[in-house]
């Protein structure tokens, strides 16, 4: 299958292929040459797990600028074998996951073809998985105080903890110069008000998101959700208040998969790790799409092709039937100081990309762009030449 990604990188910008203005996007389809790192991240599907030292732990978090850190966020920091990278991806997942969906365990056996972070560590890079505040192991604090400002803050902190020293032991640290922040569906909201609020992150990856929602959209997420209190799956966890909601049995392929490939064993694993979501997360529908954001690093946009919960077929989703409609779509939206923004789709998956039969594809796309984007090195950013990519060429 023919990747289909397209290019923006800022006016005036040397070896730029377009120009990307408030005014005028002009759309270049482009054929990414994966090069090196296709090759190695394809060949962690086939491979037994790739060697990796994870420590997990909690960081002490405020909720909101002035209070106490009195929740914990919860944290799994996983480095490649060998010499600690110098740039981290931070990831964060959407509603009713947790940090599992960054590292799926392949449920047919050893394999890491559901793991972006094993293709993140095989490109060179550290990565950071949380659990969103009140979601996993994190603090479940009300509720009502777990909003999206909420959230963004969190990974602020978590953010600024990463540049100054990670506790991985008792009396050891590790610090990282860069960061690069990659969001799935809410995780990509969270994404986009911490660039935009905060400016300590080198680059932005958004997957599965855009800032059109309809209607049926909103319903498709909504009306699955039952209190997680009275979910069996719940049961011995803990307290949770009427306001943790989440999916009823069964129906998440509907929700998150439809109608991309996923295997049974996937999704009774998927049932299994579920997570929550909480009233105030949803509350602010429509208000987040239409905050004005100002991320000023580059941006990665990735959505599968049939997403059916933010781009078509209805004419109030996003186009995201190439890459290049994707960024003509969302690039005007992500602020007018954004140095450039490229794009990738994934055909033929819904809105869930991990776990599917093709996310090596979406993996190494990733890792791709993370390397020339922003590096794995402690020098400085590659910054927004020419990204190695070829223009389509007709079969």
């Amino acid at each position: 299958m023919t990747p289909a990604t397209a290019v923006h990188p800022e006016e005036g910008e040397e070896g730029a292929v377009a120009t990307f203005t408030q005014k005028r996007l002009a759309v270049w389809a482009v054929r990414l040459k994966v090069l090196g790192v296709l090759a190695a991240v394809s060949s962690v599907a086939e491979a037994s797990q790739v060697q990796k030292v994870c420590h997990s732990g909690h960081l002490p978090v405020a909720l909101w600028q002035g209070l106490p850190p009195s929740e914990r966020v919860f944290a799994k920091l996983c480095l490649p074998a060998g010499e600690t990278p110098s740039t981290v991806q931070l990831l964060v997942h959407g509603i009713t996951y947790t940090h599992q969906y960054w590292d799926f365990p392949d449920p047919e056996g050893p394999s890491d073809r559901y793991s972006y972070v094993s293709a993140a560590l095989n490109a060179g890079f550290a990565t950071l998985a949380i659990d969103r505040i009140g979601s996993g192991d994190s603090s479940r604090p009300p509720g009502a105080s777990v909003t999206l400002e909420a959230n963004a803050y969190v990974v602020h902190q978590v953010v600024q903890a990463l540049r100054t020293g990670w506790k991985t032991g008792p009396s050891s640290t590790v610090s990282f110069s860069k960061v690069i922040l990659v969001g799935h569906s809410y995780g990509s909201f969270t994404a986009w008000y911490e660039a935009s609020d905060y400016q300590d992150v080198d680059g932005v990856i958004l997957s599965g998101v855009s800032h059109f929602v309809t209607m049926g959209s909103v319903m498709r997420v909504i009306t699955p959700l039952v209190p997680a209190g009275l979910d069996p799956a719940f049961f011995g966890r803990g307290y949770y208040d009427p306001s943790y909601l989440t999916t009823r049995p069964q129906t998440r392929y509907s929700t998150f998969y439809f109608p991309g490939e996923v295997t049974r064993k996937v999704l009774e694993r998927d049932e299994k790790t579920k997570s929550t979501v909480t009233l105030t997360e949803f509350a602010p529908f429509p208000l987040i799409l239409t905050r004005p954001l100002d991320i000023r690093v580059p941006v990665l946009l990735f959505n599968g092709t049939e997403d059916r919960l933010f781009c078509g077929p209805s004419i109030q989703g996003a186009d995201c039937s190439s890459a290049e409609a994707l960024v003509a779509t969302e690039g005007p939206r992500l602020g007018p100081q954004v140095p450039c923004i490229e794009g990738h789709v994934l055909q033929g998956a819904g809105h869930v990309l991990n776990t599917l039969g093709n996310a090596q594809e979406w993996f190494a796309v990733a890792q791709n762009w993370a390397v020339q984007r922003v590096g794995p090195d402690a020098g400085p950013a590659p910054g927004c030449g020419l990204w190695e990519a070829e223009l389509l060429k007709q079969d």
